[in-house]
């Protein structure tokens, strides 16, 4: 395991990746390594601090299907205070379809490729707007990201000089012409378009009356 990787660290981990559904173990152990938490050739299931944290937030060892075919997710239990165990995971019943928010289909649409604000370059402004079309075209991520509960704020916002303060900025601003190949409640999946690396998006909890919608930012003249 790399240095100076603690135990708290791996819980939040732990506790932001498991937060939405459960994750299979091989796709754990490449999200562990991207995060820096654990090194080239180890497991989760064989590192100390991971299987410490398994306990101390009662994570379950999960069961996908049977035979060769089969496999081990870890997911979170109902409650924090649920005890460990290992059990089959069974198909959830179907949700009810979400209702994507017309703010973010009439807002985007707003968004004007060659109008930028005066603090952002053309060719970075042009990126996000052709970001924030493609993620409405794709229909199962727009409905994914309403049955998560993104909100405007934490998919499109910024703050005023979007650029100065990009770590703040809501996830289509991270995007940057890549794709985001998964999503959970708490964190997404970006695939870079160069070398089709990827690299982890931890959602960003501004309140809406602290961010800035790309739609509200003032063109430059």
């Amino acid at each position: 395991m790399p240095s100076k990787v603690s135990k708290r660290a791996v819980t939040e981990f732990l506790r932001n990746v498991l937060a939405a559904d459960a994750v299979g173990v091989p796709k754990l152990d490449a999200m562990a390594r991207t995060a820096g938490l654990l090194g080239e050739r180890q497991r989760i299931t064989q590192a100390k601090l991971f299987r410490r944290a398994k306990n101390a937030l009662g994570v379950r060892s999960v069961r996908n299907g049977f035979g060769k075919g089969g496999g081990w997710s870890w997911e979170l239990p109902p409650s924090s205070d649920a005890p460990l165990t290992i059990s089959v995971r069974r198909e959830p019943c179907k949700p009810r379809e979400p209702v994507v928010p017309l703010e973010w289909v009439q807002g985007v649409a707003r968004l004007e490729q060659h109008r930028p604000p005066a603090d952002i370059p053309r060719h970075r402004w042009h990126q996000l707007v052709n970001d924030c079309h493609a993620f409405l075209r794709s229909e199962a991520l727009v409905r994914r990201a309403v049955q998560l509960d993104w909100d405007a704020a934490s998919l499109f916002g910024c703050c005023r000089n979007p650029l100065m303060y990009l770590g703040k900025a809501g996830l289509l601003w991270q995007v940057s012409g890549g794709k985001i190949i998964d999503l959970h409640r708490g964190w997404a999946v970006i695939e870079r378009p160069v070398n089709r690396s990827q690299s982890i998006f931890y959602r960003r909890d501004v309140g809406p009356e602290k961010a800035a919608l790309p739609w509200h930012l003032r063109p430059r003249r």
